[in-house]
């Protein structure tokens, strides 16, 4: 592995990974970049596909103001190269003798043109690690369609246990909705990291590299929850339900409206203690109610779904009481599960974010100023698990450094620039 790079530390520090491909492969590389790692993107002249992604920092499209591209690439390196021309091959091959990993996406026949140089890059060096990113994976009777994002989701089974309830006389026709923006690249890309990992850690024991062949749709596969245990164990589809998990069953609903206007998810569970916690929270509120009546002693009688609606009843008038924020914490304090749903922009100012240091602010002399990103969400003592430092690199601004380090001389570099290589 080489040194570190620009001291960053982390537990890939030290560990060079070259990205090439489209944004299918980014998240996995920004993964990397966060646990330490020197990463390399290659980019065509042009610059990367994601580079063309909006919005723009100040509003009209940029390849520099990408704020898609500032979030997926911190932290790393900008290498211009044009792959499609045959002298290209040769100057990868001098950047994977000082790389410990290449990650590449696109579609299979993307990846087509350059596996036969990784194969001999892989013989050449037998400790590299390649990954390859596509939408179906390199072989398969689907390996050669095209999709995006939303077909990911669709095709993988998320967005069918993604949606809302069903209507009120009981017929599910509910349409399935997909989660977030770019869900499917984040699965895939967590799935590229932790085999890339794996990877490294199997070469430091035996020597040996490895090829990883990662399917989006089968990354995307894994995680539909309780919907493929549920058809496989019981032969049972799950039902789409609003704001809970997709179940066989339709469960109670969980949100409610506060007194501010804001959605609160909340449930109480059969637990006597939860159950106690609701007449406490009711009392507290000065609702009147019959919960201490000696039917509701009962937990049989509660589970009766006249007894529930009832109990939902009341659950739906003390959170209408209080704003969404003062019945969060009240619940909290009685040792209730409930929560406000947030908007995105809500998280910024928490300051349990703040003591984790769950967003990091990163200079950008372009604008002026500083942009604060999603940084890490684990701990490692009392340092963040991953880090970044550093902002988005602009295009081709470490072409000279990068090829310089890999042996190349300025004579060199500039017969490439003026053939339009770099």
């Amino acid at each position: 592995m080489s040194a570190a790079a620009d001291g960053i530390a982390g537990a890939l520090a030290g560990t060079r990974v070259l990205e090439l491909g489209d944004q299918r492969c980014e998240f996995a590389g920004l993964l990397l970049a966060g646990l330490g790692a020197e990463v390399i993107k290659v980019e065509p002249r042009a610059g990367a596909p994601s580079r063309a992604l909006g919005p723009f920092a100040r509003g009209a499209p940029d390849p520099e103001q990408s704020l898609f591209f500032w979030r997926y690439n911190l932290n790393k390196k900008s290498v211009t190269l044009d792959l499609a021309r045959q002298e290209s091959p040769a100057l990868l091959l001098r950047l994977a003798a000082r790389a410990d990993v290449i990650i590449d996406s696109g579609l299979a026949r993307d990846i087509d043109a350059r596996l036969g140089a990784y194969r001999e890059f892989s013989a050449q060096y037998p400790r590299l690690v390649i990954c390859t990113i596509t939408p179906f994976g390199l072989d398969g009777p689907w390996r050669d369609l095209n999709a995006g994002d939303l077909v990911q989701l669709a095709m993988g089974g998320i967005a069918a246990v993604c949606g809302y309830d069903p209507a009120a006389d009981g017929r599910y026709d509910t349409a399935p909705i997909a989660p977030a923006m770019w869900h499917s690249l984040h699965l895939a890309g967590e799935y590229a990291a932790i085999a890339i990992t794996a990877a490294l850690n199997f070469r430091a024991l035996t020597g040996e590299g490895q090829f990883i062949d990662l399917s989006i749709h089968e990354a995307v596969s894994t995680c539909t929850e309780v919907a493929m245990p549920s058809y496989i164990y019981t032969r049972r589809v799950v039902r789409r339900q609003t704001a809970r998990h997709a179940a066989p069953v339709v469960s109670r609903p969980w949100l409610h409206r506060a007194a501010d206007g804001h959605w609160v998810n909340a449930t109480i569970s059969p637990s006597e203690r939860e159950f106690r916690a609701l007449i406490a929270l009711l009392d507290a509120a000065g609702i009147d109610h019959e919960l201490r009546s000696a039917a509701y002693a009962d937990s049989a009688h509660r589970a009766k779904a006249d007894a529930q609606a009832r109990i939902d009843g009341y659950l739906d008038r003390v959170i209408a009481s209080l704003p969404a924020d003062e019945i969060f914490h009240r619940a909290q304090r009685a040792g209730l599960a409930w929560a406000p749903v947030r908007r995105p922009e809500e998280n910024l100012d928490d300051p349990h974010f703040a003591a984790r240091a769950t967003f990091t602010s990163i200079e950008h002399p372009e604008l002026g100023r500083e942009l604060r990103y999603p940084g890490s969400v684990a701990i490692d003592g009392d340092q963040p698990a991953l880090s970044y430092t550093r902002r988005a690199p602009r295009l081709g601004e470490h072409t000279d450094e990068v090829l310089r380090a890999a042996g190349l001389q300025a004579a060199e570099l500039d017969a490439l620039r003026r053939d339009a290589i770099i």
